[in-house]
């Protein structure tokens, strides 16, 4: 007999589990068909008879005794959870986090107790050591001190985790260099061990390095929280060779700092919050988490280390190996780790029931979320009768006066000093200050006291509903041009459909009226000047021709192009006094509509929002109680 052997069977503490979990793990190795047949195998008939009546039962095959009604009652709940769940993710799916969503719904597809769960080992980048003692602390955990070092160990502590790294645990004979699988060239890169104490649990762990913001570190929100820590983003590479972060899904978190800045980052993260499903540690040499009465676990990994490396080197370090492993704290690490993994009787695991209700308890927190800001909007919509009427009164006052005001101001601009500066005959000296002086009247006169009054009763509305009422603003029609691509200033928190057509009055129609005063200053000095020209050049070369006639061929020339100036120029200021006109009647119409639209508007649901609410609370509680009756 070994001097390990009799040791693992006269001795207690870890030893003894270990050695018990890998007698158990060689128990249940058996075939698919063997094992659903009556018959019995090698193993088994060595055993004694009460050997075998004490033996665990196989987690993949349900209990015998087990009467077949409640069989098929739990398969029809598991059923009917999954149904839920998927009805909520096609009506609902802003409710949940649709990664960890996927996540539940792949572990209810799965046969009860044989789910597949994942556990993110995320090391805190505080200092260049974090990644190192992720690393560490998974060997660790992992390490069976019952056996030498394996091929595995050495590679995980020459992985550099700028690359994610998935390890999968999962019984088979023991690994060699050519059994380890790491992809080289996926960015998310695996490696398929054995561990005695997990094969038998369909584990996987995610190791990678987070940063400090990554994990929202210094704020309380436990959503941020289980967003960053339990869906972590991991690059992955597409079918065509892009590199993308894709969410990675886990249904628990093992945080792990390192030193003093590690702790202190630690210290401020709602960990209490999370039901189990993340919890933190801190590698510190000589301190206790019962000293500092801190909220994260305090761990010595090069005491977990040592511990295992004094066991390899012979039994006699037995005693030496469990002082050490139970004082670095790594134990309650796997206690909690193996805590959401062992099940009894073919039940479902309770990490995945615990990934299950925080889905359906963060629904149900989003779902009481947007009924309180229902009732809230609601409440604050339903303004008094009487202020309501007084309002619809004020807009009518309003629209009355700002009409009138377009009217009466328009007719003094366009009578006044300054438009009859514009006037036909004085382009030649003014033709430069077209833009100006248009600028001036739309200005001064283009509805200034309408708009100051509108942001008052804008002010009115706001005060009384206890909220900023959501406008219609108006949208442009314009095609793109470098003169609406460089000003776009931002839309008022009032119908800004005034300053709106000014702007458009000002940068579309008066660049035009300048530009037609130059070209028709242009054509007519042109056309005079050729008159001219043709008149002298006529009465020089013929003799039979005075001055009076080539007088009058230049005369006629001139009189032409100024009458043609006139009749264009004038039409051009009429039309832009009808458009000015116009536009503004439009902008004090559309301004009344928006008001209006906006004092009628209510803020509470539709019919068909609040039958989609309604709907998914029910099938949420619904999903709560098939939850609570899942085995």
């Amino acid at each position: 007999m070994s001097p390990k052997s009799s040791l693992v069977r006269s001795g207690g503490g870890p030893l003894r589990a270990v050695a018990l979990t890998r007698q158990a793990a060689a128990r249940r190795q058996v075939c698919a068909i063997c094992s659903m047949s009556g018959g019995t195998s090698v193993a088994a008939a060595a055993t004694p008879r009460r050997a075998r009546n004490n033996a665990p039962i196989r987690p993949t095959l349900p209990d015998r005794r087990q009467p077949l009604s409640t069989a098929a009652e739990a398969g029809n709940v598991r059923a009917e959870l999954e149904q839920a769940l998927v009805q909520l993710q096609s009506q609902s799916p802003r409710l949940f986090n649709l990664s960890r969503l996927q996540l539940a719904l792949q572990g209810l597809r799965q046969a009860p107790g044989e789910e597949a769960v994942r556990v993110a080992i995320l090391g805190l980048a505080h200092g260049a050591s974090s990644g190192q003692t992720a690393k560490r602390l998974l060997r660790a955990i992992l390490s069976d001190p019952l056996q030498d070092q394996q091929a595995w160990e050495t590679q995980l502590d020459s992985y550099d985790l700028t690359k994610p790294l998935v390890v999968k645990i999962s019984a088979g004979p023991p690994l060699d260099e050519a059994n380890i699988d790491v992809a080289k060239e996926d960015p998310v890169q695996r490696l398929h061990i054995s561990s005695p104490g997990y094969d038998a649990l369909g584990l996987e762990f995610l190791l990678l390095d987070v940063e400090a913001s990554a994990l929202a570190l210094g704020q309380s929100s436990i959503k941020l929280l289980e967003d960053a820590a339990l869906v972590p983003s991991v690059a992955t590479r597409s079918a065509d060779g892009r590199i993308s972060q894709t969410p990675a899904p886990v249904h628990q978190a093992l945080i792990v700092a390192d030193g003093l800045m590690g702790a202190v980052g630690l210290a401020s993260l709602p960990i209490s919050e999370c039901g189990g499903a993340i919890t933190t540690a801190v590698d510190m040499k000589g301190l206790t988490g019962e000293a500092l009465d801190a909220p994260f676990s305090v761990i010595d990994v090069a005491q977990a280390e040592d511990g295992v490396r004094l066991f390899r080197e012979g039994p006699q370090n037995a005693m030496q190996y469990e002082r050490l492993w139970f004082a670095s704290k790594v134990p309650a690490l796997t206690a909690w780790l193996k805590a959401g993994l062992k099940t009894e009787d073919a039940a479902t695991k309770p990490a995945v029931k615990q990934l299950l209700a925080s889905l359906l308890e963060n629904a149900q927190s989003a779902i009481q979320t947007e009924e309180s800001i229902v009732i809230s909007k609601t409440l604050t919509s339903k303004t008094p009768l009487d202020d309501a009427t007084g309002l619809h009164k004020a807009l009518a006052e309003w629209a009355r006066q700002a009409h009138s005001e377009l009217t009466d101001q328009l007719d003094l601009a366009f009578t006044g000093r300054r438009w009859r500066k514009l006037g036909w005959w004085k382009l030649f000296w003014r033709v430069d200050d077209v833009g100006m002086l248009t600028s001036d009247i739309l200005s001064q006169r283009f509805l200034p006291t309408a708009e100051r009054e509108l942001v008052y009763l804008a002010g009115r509305i706001a005060e009384l509903r206890d909220q900023l009422p959501q406008y219609p603003q108006p949208a442009s029609e314009l095609p793109d041009s470098p003169a609406v691509g460089l000003a776009k200033p931002a839309l008022p928190k009032w119908p800004g459909h005034i300053a709106f057509t000014r702007r458009y009055l000002q940068e579309e129609t008066v660049p035009a009226l300048q530009a037609l005063a130059q070209r028709l200053l242009v054509q007519s000095l042109g056309t005079s000047g050729v008159a001219t020209t043709v008149a002298g050049l006529l009465y020089v070369s013929s003799f039979t021709s005075g001055f009076y006639e080539a007088g009058a061929i230049a005369a006629l020339g001139i009189v032409y192009s100024l009458g043609r100036m006139q009749k264009k120029w004038e039409t051009a200021r009429r039309f832009w006094e009808g458009d000015v006109r116009e536009e503004g009647r439009k902008a004090v119409r559309a301004v009344e509509e928006s008001v209006s639209k906006a004092l009628a508007a209510q803020d509470s649901l539709s019919p068909e929002q609040a039958d989609e609410l309604q709907k998914a609370k029910e099938l949420v509680s619904k999903a709560a109680e098939l939850l609570s009756c899942l085995k």
